[in-house]
């Protein structure tokens, strides 16, 4: 695999004897190999939206699930997770709210790059939560309807359930690679 990718990063392919890696990386190479499938609208500032948003979610939202993964085991570590995923996860709403008042998806019934990108994240923070937090579930899922509708909406697509491993063993795999084990 280090042939394919020195970075060891996942996933990565080759196309063309050429390797390439990094999930957002790849579906934008899909996009542009597969134009005819809008995954990003024509429109410049709908673009921005959806590439803002992806990097919203990755720095404050998926950022933190990883801190607390990496450190659960930490003084406040649960408390900060739980405080900062939940601030976060209001300013995501707004940018939700701000595409489309309605989903299931980020520009309403639009399927984009920015469900593409966000649902695998979204699916290992919920399943961790589920299986690890004991059914945790985050106070921003009660308050904000559009994040629950998004979050079903990407999360049911049989395509994103096609690709899927599950959440037992997405937690299997964190315990074999990382050694996250629950107390």
């Amino acid at each position: 695999y280090g042939k394919i990718n020195p970075e060891l990063k996942v996933p990565a392919f080759t196309v063309g004897g050429q390797n390439i890696a990094e999930s957002l990386v790849i579906i934008e190479y899909v996009n542009d190999r597969f134009p005819e499938k809008n995954l990003l609208p024509q429109d410049p500032l709908k673009r921005a939206y959806i590439r803002y948003f992806i990097e919203f979610f990755s720095t404050k939202i998926n950022s933190e699930f990883f801190k607390y993964l990496f450190n659960y085991k930490g003084e406040k570590a649960f408390e900060n997770y739980e405080k900062n995923v939940s601030e976060a996860f209001e300013r995501f709403n707004e940018l939700l709210v701000q595409q489309s008042s309605s989903g299931p998806y980020f520009l309403g019934n639009e399927y984009s790059l920015a469900d593409i990108a966000i649902a695998p994240f979204v699916a290992r923070i919920l399943g961790f939560n589920k299986l690890f937090l004991d059914g945790y579930e985050f106070e921003a899922l009660k308050k904000y309807p559009r994040i629950t509708e998004f979050f079903t909406g990407v999360l049911s697509r049989p395509s994103f359930n096609e690709t899927y491993c599950g959440d037992q063993a997405y937690i299997d795999i964190l315990a074999k690679k990382f050694n996250v084990v629950k107390q």
